[in-house]
C-alpha cells in the first residue's frame, strides 16, 4: 500500500540532493574531449561525499533495503562531469553501499553502477553542448535511469521485489525524473 511516508521520504531526499548540488554552482565543468586533471579526481571525491551524505538520509523499505537519490546524483554526475569524477563517485558510493550490507546491498550497488552508466552514456551520445541540453532530454534520462533501477529490484527475492515494486514504482517515477529539472535550475 502506498503511504504518504513513501512520498515524504523521496521528496526529502530529492530536496537534500538539490541543496547539496548547489555547491557545484562554482565549479567549471569539463567538456567532452578535455584532458583529465587532478581537479577531476577532486570533483569526483566531492561528488562522492555528496553521495555519502545523501545515503545517510535514506528511506528504508525493509532492513537492508534502502532508497535515496544517489541514482539521480550519479546519472547527473555522468552527464555533466564525465568519466573520472563519475567513476570516483561511483567507487565511493558503491563501496559504502556494500559496506552497509543487508539483503539489498548488491542490488543497491548495481543501481549505483547502472545510474552512472546511464549518465555517461547520455553524455557520450549527446551531439550538442551540455549547456543546451533540454528539459525533455533530462526528463527522459531520469525515466530511463529509474526504470532500470526498478528493474534491478527483480534481483531481490521475488516476494520482496514484488512488494517493493508495488509500493515504490509510482512515487519513484513521479518524483525522481522531475528532480532533474531542479538540478538544471541549479545551473549544472
Amino acid at each position: 500500500m502506498l503511504t504518504i511516508s513513501t512520498f515524504i521520504g523521496l521528496i526529502n531526499n530529492a530536496a537534500l540532493l538539490v541543496s547539496l548540488v548547489l555547491i557545484y554552482d562554482l565549479v567549471v565543468l569539463r567538456q567532452p574531449g578535455e584532458k583529465v586533471s587532478s581537479s577531476q579526481i577532486l570533483i569526483g571525491l566531492i561528488l562522492g561525499l555528496i553521495g555519502l551524505a545523501i545515503m545517510k538520509n535514506p528511506w528504508e523499505f525493509l532492513p537492508g533495503i534502502i532508497f535515496d537519490t544517489r541514482s539521480i546524483l550519479l546519472s547527473v554526475c555522468g552527464l555533466f562531469f564525465g568519466m573520472v569524477p563519475t567513476v570516483t563517485a561511483t567507487i565511493l558510493t558503491g563501496g559504502y553501499r556494500l559496506y552497509l550490507g543487508g539483503s539489498g546491498a548488491w542490488t543497491g550497488f548495481a543501481v549505483i553502477v547502472i545510474s552512472s552508466a546511464v549518465g555517461l552514456g547520455w553524455r557520450h551520445f549527446r551531439t550538442k553542448d551540455l549547456d543546451s541540453i533540454s528539459n525533455k532530454s533530462l526528463y527522459l534520462m531520469g525515466c530511463v535511469t529509474h526504470a532500470l533501477m526498478l528493474l534491478l529490484m527483480l534481483t531481490l527475492p521475488r516476494a520482496i521485489a514484488l512488494g517493493i515494486l508495488s509500493k515504490i514504482t509510482f512515487p519513484v517515477m513521479l518524483i525522481s525524473p522531475f528532480a532533474y529539472f531542479e538540478i538544471r535550475k541549479a545551473n549544472l
